[in-house]
């Protein structure tokens, strides 16, 4: 009963350092030193489940016991057969004298005491188990006892007590597990995050990028050598490979790995290669290269993952590790595979976004080269045009009766206004900033309704400047390209409005900016020709529209030069109803006004 007190009394103890330490060393330390010392048996050792290996790593008993089994292995499942071939004492497991297969007697300690007749006595090949089982029945390890206090079987009442140790074992077994498996989550977590956060900075290059993403899988998974290899897109692209610690080098680069991976049929997938493998079903080009670079980066085993984005072979993945490094659990492993998909989106991102500068990059050149190409015929056109439109209206004042003159007259001015739009859309195209100073804004609406106003009455189109107030307007600006842009917009309105219609100029002065307001009633902007307007060169798809003489010009050059002293154009229209064109800008700062 004493011995009872006493391990009773050992438990309480135990129970209470399980459930608030962290230490498991410690606890299973107490825990087989308490089988020995309270409970009397003269060895007791407690082993983990490491993969598929039984490690024994907390021995009580004598020294030269305890250097005998500390750090053994033994593979997992002959244990479970053990415990298949044993006496069933509710939770422990007797494997009686004879039962053991003489193999694993070779591999088991069996204490030197003599053979006894009786058959309650202790047998030094009596083998009795305590399975430690998580709350789910995960196997998380085993408890082994040898010599009972009394040299004799033990009875019910022992076993209810080694039970209640083997117990407390199995749960700081099971809390050890469960705080790795919220570490190892924590710590993939990271390394996905971390993997993430490089593929999205892939406008830095994706060397880089995929640099950061290796190094935080190197240090999650704590691989000897890790290194990612890409494959070009297509024959005029090209392929990057990084590495660490060690970078990547030519010498480093296995070709064949592409021809084995793009071969396999369930992408993706993780392949392992031992640096001893014979051969490998998965990599038969490859194995035996990657095997060499194994041995000079010493490197023991070695996983390779696929970077396969929309079906795409795009890279591949390499992770090397040490001698005696335990393999990867299933979610390590999962993880990996994520880094991959991961890396492959990098990958396929950094490609899209390459074509995309390249794309641009291209369209400028177009761009500039029209811009050129318009400048240059502009330039050849203008000098002929003007010594046309000379000797044209010489010969009208001397021979007025000619009435051809007026045709060639009128055409050749045309000709003229187009090679001076265009020659004033190559400038603005190409100009970054314009000299400004002070404008008043209403003076230029006054202007431009005074010039335009003969030709609408010509036309018999109603014009008019409603002005509020007769204080300055005044703007920072060009004054010559600001009465450019009111007078297209006041022209435009005049040219498509029909007879007896009307537009209206109108101003509206806010706390920061000022708007001009010019408003028809004329045949209107169909809702798909407005998304073009301010296109250069685009014509309406309206005939009526289409009947009036343009080049298209006008609205674009508009539009630039509002945006160049920042303001706006925008435009409301209904097809038959009539359009506003709006254009705002900045008023001047009280730091300009100083």
């Amino acid at each position: 009963m004493p011995r009872n007190q006493g391990a009773l009394s050992r438990l309480a103890e135990l129970m209470r350092r399980v459930n608030s330490s962290t230490d498991t060393e410690v606890i299973l330390e107490e825990i087989a030193h308490g089988v020995v010392d309270v409970l009397g048996y003269g060895v007791a050792a407690i082993a983990r489940l490491e993969g598929d290996v039984l490690v024994m790593t907390n021995v009580a008993g004598p020294p030269d016991v305890v250097a005998q089994i500390l750090h053994r292995r033994t593979p997992a499942e002959q244990i479970l057969d053990e415990f298949r071939e044993a006496d069933r004492w509710g939770i422990l497991r007797f494997v009686p004298a004879g039962r053991m297969s003489e193999e694993r007697l070779r591999a088991a300690w069996i204490p030197e005491v003599e053979p006894s007749d009786d058959p309650d006595a202790w047998h030094p090949q009596h083998a009795l188990y305590a399975p430690l089982y998580s709350a789910g029945g995960e196997l998380l390890g085993n408890m082994a006892v040898d010599l009972p206090a009394d040299g004799r079987v033990p009875d019910e009442a022992d076993r209810e007590l080694l039970e209640m140790f083997a117990v407390q074992a199995g749960v700081a077994l099971s809390n050890a597990r469960e705080r790795e498996r919220l570490t190892d989550r924590a710590r993939l977590d990271r390394m996905l995050t971390s993997v993430a956060a490089a593929g999205a900075g892939v406008q830095g290059g994706l060397a880089q990028a995929m640099t950061a993403a290796v190094e935080a899988v190197a240090e999650a998974l704590g691989t000897t050598q890790s290194v990612v290899r890409t494959f070009p897109s297509d024959v005029q692209g090209h392929q990057i490979g990084v590495g660490t610690p060690r970078p990547f080098t030519p010498d480093h680069d296995v070709p064949e790995i592409r021809e084995d991976l793009a071969a396999l049929d369930d992408l993706p997938v993780l392949v392992e290669l031992g640096l001893h493998d014979v051969a490998s079903a998965r990599l038969p080009s490859s194995a035996e290269p990657v095997q060499q670079l194994m041995r000079a980066l010493r490197v023991q085993r070695a996983l390779v993952c696929p970077l396969v984005s929309q079906d795409d072979l795009v890279g591949y993945l390499v992770l090397g590790f040490a001698r005696n490094t335990r393999p990867l659990t299933p979610s390590e492993a999962d993880a990996v595979l994520e880094v991959g998909r991961l890396l492959a989106q990098a990958v396929r991102a950094s490609r899209v976004l390459e074509t995309e500068q390249r794309l641009v990059q291209e369209l400028r050149e177009l761009a500039r080269y029209r811009s050129e190409l318009i400048a240059t015929i502009s330039h050849e056109l203008k000098t002929p045009l003007t010594a046309i439109l000379g000797h044209a209206e010489l010969i009208a004042d001397r021979h007025p009766d000619m009435t051809s003159l007026d045709a060639i007259i009128r055409n050749a001015q045309r000709l003229n206004n187009l090679v001076a739009n265009l020659l004033h859309y190559s400038r603005i195209q190409g100009r970054r900033e314009t000299v400004r100073r002070a404008v008043d804004l209403a003076e230029l609406c006054e202007a431009s309704v005074d010039l335009l106003s003969i030709r609408a009455k010509q036309a018999g189109v109603g014009l008019a400047f409603d002005r509020t107030g007769t204080a300055p307007v005044v703007v920072f600006g060009d004054p010559e390209e600001l009465a450019r842009v009111i007078d297209n917009m006041v022209d435009n309105a005049v040219k498509y409005t029909p007879e007896d219609g009307s537009v209206a100029v109108s101003m509206e002065v806010g706390e920061d900016e000022v708007s001009i307001e010019v408003t028809d009633t004329g045949i209107g902007i169909s809702s798909a020709d407005q998304g073009n307007v301010f296109s250069a060169f685009h014509r309406s798809t309206n005939p009526n529209a289409l009947s009036v003489p343009g080049t298209g010009l006008g609205l674009p050059i508009a539009q630039r030069i509002a945006e160049s002293h920042g303001g706006t154009l925008s435009v409301r229209s209904d097809l038959g109803q009539g359009s506003t064109f709006r254009f705002t800008l900045p008023l001047r700062s009280p730091r300009e006004q100083g």
